[in-house]
Formats: structure tokens, sequence, C-alpha cells
């Protein structure tokens, strides 16, 4: 039976997508950037590939935020200070706690049951602390997991080995759920955890999940059942 269920963050309790979008009108706005309607997108492109360079321990955290700013401003031709960007992006972006509808009647429920519930995410520090301050979401969690802070960073092992030796926990009753297969679902597979991936977009799975949904509100019910 499971005991420990990790829960990631962004894309799984939180709309990162709606977040970093807010952020990033706000940032360019408190700047003067003269961002055009494209914009977001050519910086969420930017965005989305360094933190896939960030998986795959290419870069380091504080690489990764400036690099997007300046792989943003190449591909933009557009003319601003990109560690300014950055900075002031990340201060947007802390205070964006933005909860998907089914997460807090999830968590509220969850805590009825025989189980513990903990956040395994890949993050910057202070800007993952801001959002579930934001949202007060750290009251439903036992142990907070942020890769910035423990020195690893989802798929890597050492990720998921440093949240079992600090719970002292069996990984077989251990379930990670999460929405990305690169990092969620390939990380808790190479580190023999069960899984379930949260897949709204009906992807084409490069690694084989213990359990898939396809929405949140689908989560309760498989839970329900596995946790009896």
């Amino acid at each position: 039976m499971y005991r420990h269920l990790f829960f990631d963050l962004d894309g799984t309790l939180m709309d990162f997508d709606e977040a970093e979008k807010r952020a990033f009108h706000y940032m360019a706005s408190s700047l003067s950037i003269p961002i055009t309607e494209n914009s977001y997108q050519l910086y969420a492109e930017c965005n989305l590939a360094c933190w896939k360079e960030f998986e795959q321990g290419l870069i380091t955290v504080e690489e990764l935020t400036l690099k997007r700013f300046m792989m943003f401003q190449k591909a933009s031709k557009l003319t601003f200070n990109a560690k300014e960007a950055s900075t002031t992006y990340e201060h947007q972006l802390s205070g964006q706690g933005i909860l998907y509808p089914e997460s807090l009647p999830l968590l509220t429920e969850l805590q009825t049951k025989n189980v513990t519930l903990h956040l395994a995410s890949n993050g910057i520090s202070h800007v993952q602390r801001g959002r579930l301050a934001a949202t007060n979401l750290s009251r439903f969690f036992d142990e907070i997991f942020i890769s910035t802070e423990i020195g690893f960073q989802k798929p890597d092992p050492q990720f998921f080995e440093y949240m079992l030796n600090t719970l002292q926990a069996d990984r077989r009753e251990c379930l990670m759920i999460g929405d990305s297969l690169s990092s969620d679902i390939q990380g808790s597979l190479a580190s023999n955890i069960d899984c379930i991936w949260l897949n709204p977009k009906n992807q084409e799975p490069h690694y084989t999940p213990t359990y898939m949904i396809g929405a949140l509100n689908e989560l309760l019910p498989l839970l329900t059942t596995l946790l009896k």
C-alpha cells in the first residue's frame, strides 16, 4: 500500500503556463520592453529549451535564469537588460500562485486518507516558496523538496534518493504524481518508484508509467482505489 504521495507542483497542482505568461507581461510592462503579440511564445520556447538543458545537467539554475532571457533577446531582436529582466520576472513569478480548480478539493480530501503528502518540485527556491505562500499550499505537505534547495533535480535519481533517505521511506510505499514525462515519470521509474502520469494533452509516452490519467479530476478516484 502507498503511504507517501509525492506531488509535482507546476502543471500538476498549479497552472504554470498562465503564471509565466502573467509574470512575463508584468515584467515587460514594468521595464517598458516593446513586446509584440508573439513575444511570449518566443520566450516560452527559449525558457523550455533552457529547462531541458537543466534537467540534463548541462547548465546550472543560475545559468538558466539569465540564459533564457539572453536567448529571447537574440531571437526577438529586442533591446533590454537581460539580467534586469530576469530579476524582475522572477519577482513577478514568485507571486503567481494559480491553482487548478481541482487542486484544493483534492488535497483536502487526501488529508483524510491514511497517507502522507509531500511536494517534489524542480524550480527556483524563492520563486516556488513565494508561490506556495501566496496560495497557503504548504499546509498540505509534510515535506517540501525543491531541486535548488537539495542540490539535485528531477529526473536525476539522486533527487528521489534524497527524498527517500530524508523520510526513511520504503520506495514500494511511495508514489510520484506529475505531468512531466521527462522529469517526474522518467526519474521515478529510474528510481524504481511507482508513478502516475497526468497527461492532459494525450501525448505519446516514451516511458511506461505505472498509471496514467488524462485530467486532474481523475486522480482522486484512482487514488481512492489504490489507497484501499
